[in-house]
């Protein structure tokens, strides 16, 4: 059986370059970062083409019954990535940092989103 994966949005740091740690998201499932950088704005971009292709590969690899998101970055990437799911009609699964039990739980979509 194949090993479930953590998708992360974008890779966030804690101000001052603190990379934030993601170790406890690791008992879900590998991890795995989906894009690099927030949706640049610039839409002749490069890096904007190469942001979507990003997207567009974890989309094809996103498994719904297994793999687990967890959203960071800008809302707006956020919402693009939810977004090209739909388009697939690929349901997330996210993974929620619970500040006052220092983990993540599991946070289904409500099958009646988007029915």
């Amino acid at each position: 059986m194949k090993i479930p994966t953590v998708w992360v949005v974008k890779e966030q740091s804690h101000g001052g370059g603190n990379v934030m740690d993601y170790t406890p998201a690791m008992k879900y499932g590998d991890i795995k970062f989906i894009t690099r950088t927030d949706v640049p704005l610039c839409p002749d971009s490069g890096i904007r083409m190469r942001w979507a292709d990003d997207v567009a590969k974890f989309v094809e690899e996103y498994d719904q019954d297994r793999d687990m998101i967890v959203a960071t970055g800008q809302p707006t990437s956020i919402f693009a990535v939810g977004h090209a799911l739909g388009m697939v009609r690929k349901t997330p699964r996210y993974l929620v940092w619970r500040r006052e039990d220092n983990q993540y739980r599991v946070c289904e979509t409500p099958i009646s989103v988007g029915a």
